[in-house]
């Protein structure tokens, strides 16, 4: 799996929207076309300004940025996939 790779879903607990990704959308765009407001920078992975709380589902991380300790509980929105469904604290 790749950013290009399969659609997903993301339950965002803070908002109570269920989000959308389709395949080649990344979490972060999906997110902001849904009017969430995010906070963004490189879109490439390595900055971290994206990063936002994993409450629960599996994650490709495909980031540079977080530790893999990190990882169980983070996600990097502009890069990372999910897989089935999520849940995130956005």
């Amino acid at each position: 799996m790749s950013l290009f790779g399969e659609p997903f879903t993301a339950k965002c607990l803070k908002s109570g929207m269920t989000v959308e990704v389709a395949e080649g959308q990344s979490l972060l765009q999906a997110l902001l076309d849904a009017g969430v407001d995010m906070d963004y920078s490189c879109e490439g992975g390595v900055c971290g300004t994206c990063v936002v709380p994993l409450v629960s589902g599996q994650v490709e991380h495909l980031d540079e940025f977080l530790m893999e300790d990190e990882q169980e509980d983070q996600m990097i929105t502009c890069v990372s996939r999910g897989e089935g469904e999520i849940e995130i604290d956005v």
